[in-house]
């Protein structure tokens, strides 16, 4: 997808200042610009998130993690290796490819919120569907009210709900339609369908998968990274819940899939694990962002460090670092999110009101 680049913001212990459009005043009005433009920079109204079980600590670390993996990536977007080795991101940015004020979130958090939002209100595939309909049009569960980055595979399908046509045959069927625009916004089954079945755990994905990615290679990317969730919201460590899955997918997915896994050889042989960052791509190509996020995550130990390795593989650095800040999240617990970066996301009361029915449901 063809997006205009635009500036990018400079930093200074962590904090936004300015944009390229002021660089030649003085840096207390980069300071005065940049906080009047991010209004939600405001460590004067900060979100305290209660911990007051393992489920909730796990699902704001998952959940949140997610959204500012998201917002980390929004200002480099489509930004070359290159260019992020040359200049990593080591804090949040403004502006830049989307020319979004600090703590900005994407399309991925807006649809992964219409995922949970459609489940805390009773769940159904014509809910989900219904949802993504207000989101595209109405701007529905979007930081500022409207739209400004969508996927072109997720905007045809989307476009096909708002006709009225079945929604489990809107998504793209061809190879060509592999992007991971519905591996982005899957992580809310793992915690939803986690005490399911394995048919009915599968199914469920499929359904919201095809909403917008009906390809049986996207539907088994959104698989294996919701059972891998699975396995560690259920405790497991890293590998351990790497090898379960790989069983499971083995075990349950064969018959539908088994002409899929050649192309997931590096994922189910592990060979991955072993990848240095020059084998990794960071393209939307669905399977190319599942190795950059299994890597990311992997190779890391603790949060910060995950997302930071996810957003400056350059590329489609918003959803990689959002999906492997989905997993870090969980696994590291929402303590391990530096503050600064929850409070500093858009939205953020509205988002833990949305968790905080979500895990009572869950409850």
């Amino acid at each position: 997808m063809e997006k205009e680049k635009l500036s990018s913001v400079k930093h200074l212990e962590g904090t936004p200042l300015y944009c390229e459009k002021y660089k030649e005043e003085s840096k207390l009005n980069y300071v005065m610009h940049a906080r009047r433009e991010c209004p939600f920079y405001n460590s004067n109204n900060p979100i305290k998130v209660e911990k007051t079980n393992d489920l909730r600590n796990k699902l704001n670390g998952g959940l949140f993690g997610f959204c500012i993996g998201d917002a980390l990536g929004v200002p480099v977007e489509f930004s070359s290796r290159e260019e992020r080795q040359m200049d990593p991101v080591n804090e949040m940015r403004a502006y830049g490819t989307h020319h979004q004020p600090f703590g900005t979130w994407s399309d991925d958090t807006s649809l992964m919120l219409c995922l949970i939002e459609a489940i805390n209100h009773g769940y159904s595939i014509k809910s989900v569907a219904d949802n993504f309909v207000k989101y595209y049009t109405k701007g529905y569960l979007t930081p500022y009210g409207e739209v400004f980055d969508i996927g072109i595979s997720t905007r045809i399908a989307i476009e096909k709900l708002h006709a009225g046509i079945n929604p489990i045959e809107c998504g793209g069927k061809a190879e060509s339609d592999n992007g991971n625009g519905s591996l982005m916004r899957i992580l809310p089954l793992a915690f939803y369908g986690r005490n399911m079945n394995a048919g009915d755990l599968i199914k469920m994905i499929e359904e919201v998968s095809a909403l917008t990615h009906a390809h049986k290679r996207s539907k088994l990317a959104c698989i294996f990274y919701t059972v891998y969730a699975i396995q560690i919201i259920s405790g497991n460590n890293k590998k351990d819940a790497y090898e379960i899955t790989i069983n499971f997918i083995t075990d349950n997915c064969s018959e539908k899939y088994s002409d899929e896994f050649g192309n997931y050889k590096s994922i189910l042989s592990r060979e991955v694990l072993k990848y240095n960052v020059s084998q990794i791509k960071s393209s939307g190509y669905v399977i190319d962002t599942l190795e950059a996020v299994l890597w990311s995550f992997l190779i890391s130990d603790n949060y910060k460090d995950a997302v930071l390795k996810a957003v400056n593989l350059g590329g489609d650095t918003d959803t990689i670092a959002a999906i492997a800040g989905g997993l870090a999240g969980i696994y590291y617990g929402f303590d391990s999110i530096p503050d600064k970066w929850v409070q500093g996301i858009v939205r953020k009361e509205e988002l833990y009101d949305i968790f905080t029915q979500f895990s009572s449901l869950l409850e």
